[in-house]
């Protein structure tokens, strides 16, 4: 557990907080503008008669990165019925370099639009006004250019169908917080001990909820739960299936989220499936590139639990090199166990 700990902290998980609201739910939406359209057409206004959903993110935001993959499904289905602008702005690790070298590597097979800000301008307009301190955060306008919803955009797939068919109401908005407390308790039985309460209550809420099935969030505790409750040809398929998955849509955070729990203590007695994890991992480096810092740390860990620590010592040292700020000291003190184990086995052979 303390690995998937560490992992979320890596990740750069970023929790939504309240602040106050100036911008909210039948609103007009505020305008729209940046430095560089980096990918799709610039929206200049919002067209009557057609549906847009703006997310704000960053390319630190590991959970931003995560829900990309969902939102390029949703843009392939509803393709000239709602337009997905991503939008971001400069800070001091999400330059416009950084921007646009991610949206260059993973802009075509997302197929949504991507706009980049040297200031903060819209942000302030649109995240500030609205009281939002964290992201991903979406924003919904409707067919009549006015904000339908605001939040996480794991929601998208209960919004859009109704504001799409000009059904969506404020009855829909308030029945909405109901469902994100059901989200809320699924993720509350993550941290169980029994593993079956989590898949009991995740099976629920996807039986009770379609439209909002397979949250990329509970992927990883899915398998993992699969793991714990011995359940292990059910977690082989699904690894498979996302491993395949990952590979298809060139997606590492997909593929982190299979040599993350195959490479845990919960798979480490299944040479089989600790193999998939290494093999989730090296695909991982090769999509995300051998600079990228959490890929790298990533796969050092499934070298490590797969028994080859020379692999593990070189690909942490690799690791740690490619990262800065916060995340390099992290990362050093992750790896540390690859050189210690070394210096714990010479020890043992002396004796």
């Amino acid at each position: 557990m303390r690995s998937l700990l560490a992992l979320a902290v890596i990740a750069g998980l970023v929790a939504p907080t309240a602040a106050e609201e100036k911008l909210k739910v039948g609103d007009k939406a505020p305008a729209l503008k940046a430095t560089k359209w980096l990918q799709g057409a610039e929206v200049k206004e919002f067209a009557t008669g057609k549906a847009y959903v703006v997310e704000f993110w960053a390319t630190w935001c590991g959970p931003c990165i995560v829900m990309m993959p969902h939102m390029a499904e949703l843009q392939a289905h509803y393709k000239d019925k709602v337009t997905f602008i991503g939008h971001t702005s400069k800070d001091d690790n999400n330059t416009q370099e950084k921007v646009a070298e991610f949206v260059k590597k993973r802009g075509p097979k997302l197929g949504y639009t991507f706009a980049y800000a040297d200031e903060r301008a819209v942000y302030d307009a649109w995240m500030t006004a609205a009281g939002q301190q964290g992201i991903p955060c979406c924003f919904v306008v409707d067919t009549a250019g006015k904000i339908a919803y605001i939040g996480h955009p794991m929601f998208l797939g209960a919004v859009l169908p109704k504001v799409v068919a000009g059904k969506w109401t404020a009855a829909d908005v308030d029945g909405l917080k109901a469902v994100e407390k059901e989200v809320d308790a699924v993720f509350e039985a993550t941290g169980k001990m029994d593993p079956e309460a989590f898949l009991k209550a995740l099976a629920d809420f996807e039986a009770k909820h379609p439209d909002l099935g397979h949250i990329p969030y509970f992927d990883a505790p899915k398998l993992v739960s699969l793991l714990k409750a011995k359940k292990t040809d059910e977690a082989k398929k699904m690894a498979e299936a996302q491993l395949a998955k990952g590979i298809k849509t060139e997606d590492p955070s997909v593929l982190r989220n299979v040599s993350g729990p195959l490479t845990s203590p919960f798979a480490r007695d299944n040479k089989e499936l600790v193999a998939l994890g290494v093999k989730a991992a090296e695909e991982a480096v090769k999509i995300a590139g051998d600079k990228d810092a959490v890929a790298l740390y990533f796969l050092a860990e499934a070298y490590f639990a797969s028994g080859d620590k020379a692999k593990a010592k070189e690909t942490g040292a690799k690791a740690v090199e490619a990262a800065d700020g916060g995340i390099k000291k992290q990362l050093e003190n992750l790896t540390k166990k690859y050189s210690e184990e070394k210096k714990d086995e010479k020890k043992d052979e002396k004796k």
